[in-house]
């Protein structure tokens, strides 16, 4: 077993010492929860150069995964709550492009990445979502909340999005067909956005308008099987889709890419409310 405990024990002795921003100010900054590109580059230099006995690369990258210390992105949902009719669906945020600056994908027409290391960095995604369907039932409690659930939550990966424009006087663009459910939408039995599938993020529980939170968080280390009794189960208790259990979402996920979460409802009279929507991306550096 590797002795994390005395290169973390060295490293805070070190960081206590230093400053951990490039900013000269007399201000001490606030903590944060999570880790900033600077923060991780200070950490990787630190853990290669000047603890006493400086470790290879290759053993600096498993102490950062094992720590999970990396650099993350935020984004919320803006315009208040969203009310998503029948056949309306919505995408409530798209996250910025993996291993990018909002600012500098606004500002420039060839956007310099930020550090990440090799072609998939991605190693958590953290979904929050509060909402609720219309309600209607005496919201009484069931064996499956999420059986017959027709208010979900599904993702779409958004390819190389920081060469779509996203970004235009500092507002975000719409790059999705409808994404806005400016217009209904018909949905055959043979569409596969019709009903809530395998690969959904995340359904509401059925007929209960009480608020419900939601926090769903995707590993590059998850490994349930989608056609194990575990992902059954998941499915069931937590109305995630059991596709979504694997960590390929994250794994697969490349620089540049963004997440579209789409809130979805079907037929008449259900409605997908949206209070509030968050997700949080790490990568490795």
């Amino acid at each position: 077993m590797l002795p994390f405990r005395r290169f973390w024990n060295q490293l805070q002795q070190i960081l206590v010492a230093e400053p951990t921003t490039p900013a000269d100010s007399s201000d001490t900054p606030a903590p944060k929860a999570d880790a900033t590109v600077w923060d991780v580059l200070k950490v990787r230099y630190i853990l290669r150069n000047k603890i006493s006995r400086p470790l290879p690369e290759e053993l600096v990258d498993i102490i950062l995964d094992s720590a999970e210390y990396w650099a993350s992105a935020e984004v919320e949902m803006s315009q208040g709550e969203r009310i998503v009719h029948k056949d309306r669906d919505q995408v409530i945020l798209k996250t910025v492009p993996l291993c990018y600056d909002r600012a500098s994908l606004a500002s420039s027409s060839v956007p310099t990445p930020l550090p990440h290391r090799g072609k998939y960095p991605c190693r958590k995604i953290i979904f929050h979502i509060s909402s609720h369907d219309q309600g209607g039932s005496g919201n009484r409690p069931r064996e499956n909340m999420y059986e017959g659930s027709w208010t979900w939550f599904d993702t779409e990966v958004i390819r190389a999005a920081h060469l779509k424009n996203m970004y235009k006087d500092d507002k975000e663009q719409e790059v999705l067909e409808n994404e806005g459910g400016q217009v209904a939408r018909h949905f055959g039995p043979e569409n596969p956005k019709l009903l809530p599938r395998g690969d959904k993020l995340q359904s509401n529980k059925a007929h209960v308008s009480k608020l419900q939170e939601h926090h769903i968080v995707w590993h590059y280390l998850d490994n349930v099987s989608p056609d194990s009794p575990e992902a059954e189960e998941v499915e069931r208790m937590q109305g995630r889709g059991s596709l979504t259990l694997d960590g390929r979402g994250v794994r697969e996920l490349e620089v540049g890419d963004s997440i579209a979460v789409w809130a979805r409802a079907r037929f008449p009279w259900w409605l997908n409310r949206v209070a509030r929507a968050r997700v949080q991306i790490y990568w490795a550096i």
